[in-house]
């Protein structure tokens, strides 16, 4: 009885153990069995691009610079005279006319000066008038002074002859002796009066010259009170109101001359010998511009005499070509500007670039890579291309216009239609 129990439990675990080996047998029986598939290699991807063919030519670099307008002739108008604000004639923002009144300062103090002024000028042409009338009578006096002279020395000549007679007293000779030096003494005071003449008349004439000045410093200050603007433009600040008290040398107005713009960019270093160059040589450097929502041209006119401290480069200034437009002091401006044509430039697209320094033609269905050098950008259409320089193209071939992650010398591409312009 024991061992057909045993025997039952053993029947029971080798039963799992023997499907598991049937079910590895068939297995194995229909791998064996299986058609053997034949051998084929895969096919090797070609990647989609976009190519453009290039075409060498005398091409001109261009800078996009960021530009401010500005104007050499910006004034700060002040106060010349000490006096109250009268009225303001024009606000900051308007444009004058040269000529024109800005504002008006009150002008009775100065009037009044005025007024001193021309009474000391006055004064002095009537002494200057008393002098020369002086003169002349001195001049008449003199030749009466002078015979007075001769007719007391006459008589005291007579007076010594009968005094020597004992004909006459010694009272009479001494009279005749005080007449004398007293017709003397007129006589030389009258030479001097004579004499100094000129000089008097010089002094007093000097006088005259310093009261006309004052006259006409006073005049100028009363124009003063008239603040005028010194050319055509716009106000671009008041600083005082009316009402209120300045004295010489506060500012009044600042204004900037509209009709004389300049614009201001910086011009990076490693262009400014090229610039300078073109400049020595009398050729014209222009630039384009979008103001008012149309397109204005400008010319380089010259570099700034300095480089700022921590300036990437050296300041350009611009002018317009044709009359200055309406444009408000110091508004930002973008600026394309035609740098001098290079011989034997490609245009390319900016995605056809590689590491700074790579580019690929497409010749028989794969990419080659080519060192090149890049001279500079060009904008065509808002459209921004690359000028770049290489021996290794040929007018015609057709480079790889597009960026791919995977791009290398042998890699199979294929062009699509709608390929990139070149510029």
């Amino acid at each position: 009885m024991h061992a057909s129990t045993r025997f039952r439990f053993n029947r029971r675990r080798l039963l799992p153990v023997l499907l598991v080996l049937v079910a590895i047998g068939i297995a194995s029986l229909l791998i064996a069995l299986r058609p053997t598939p034949p051998e084929s290699n895969p096919e090797e991807k070609a990647w989609p691009i976009q190519t453009t063919v290039v075409q060498s030519a005398s091409r001109s670099p261009q800078l996009r610079l960021l530009g401010r307008v500005e104007t050499p002739f910006r004034s700060t108008l002040s106060a010349a005279v000490t006096a109250d604000v009268a009225r303001l004639v024009h606000l900051e923002g308007q444009h004058v006319s040269k000529g024109d009144i800005i504002l008006e300062l009150e002008d009775d103090e100065v009037g009044l000066l005025v007024d001193q002024r021309q009474a000391d000028v006055a004064e002095l042409e009537s002494q200057i008038a008393q002098e020369r009338n002086q003169y002349d009578a001195d001049k008449k006096l003199l030749e009466r002074e002078t015979s007075l002279v001769a007719l007391a020395q006459r008589a005291l000549d007579r007076e010594q002859r009968l005094s020597e007679s004992n004909l006459n007293s010694q009272t009479r000779l001494d009279q005749a002796r005080e007449a004398l030096q007293g017709a003397e003494i007129s006589l030389v005071n009258r030479q001097l009066a004579v004499a100094n003449h000129d000089s008097r008349l010089k002094s007093l004439q000097a006088k005259l010259d310093r009261a006309n000045a004052l006259l006409a410093q006073a005049r100028l200050d009363l124009g003063r009170t008239r603040i005028h603007a010194p050319f055509d433009g716009t106000i671009t600040e008041i600083d005082v109101s009316p009402g209120e008290r300045v004295r010489p040398g506060e500012p009044l107005v600042s204004l900037y001359a509209s009709d004389d713009l300049e614009v201001r960019a910086q011009i990076p270093m490693n262009r400014i010998v090229t610039i300078q160059q073109a400049l020595a040589n009398d050729q014209e450097l222009t630039a384009t511009t979008r103001l008012g929502g149309a397109s204005r041209k400008l010319h380089l006119t010259r570099l700034s005499g300095q480089v700022n401290s921590g300036a990437g480069g050296m300041d350009g200034l611009f002018r317009f070509t044709d009359d200055a437009p309406a444009a408000a002091l110091n508004r930002t401006l973008d600026i394309s500007l035609e740098l001098p044509q290079e011989p034997n430039l490609f245009s390319v697209p900016v995605a056809s670039l590689y590491d700074e320094h790579t580019l690929y033609r497409v010749k028989d269905g794969r990419l080659e890579s080519m060192d090149v050098q890049v001279m500079g950008d060009r904008f065509e259409q808002d459209r921004q291309f690359l000028l770049i320089r290489t021996d290794q193209l040929q007018d015609g071939d057709r480079i790889l216009a597009t960026q791919l992650p995977n791009a290398i010398t042998g890699l199979k591409v294929s062009v699509m239609d709608g390929a990139p312009d070149n510029g």
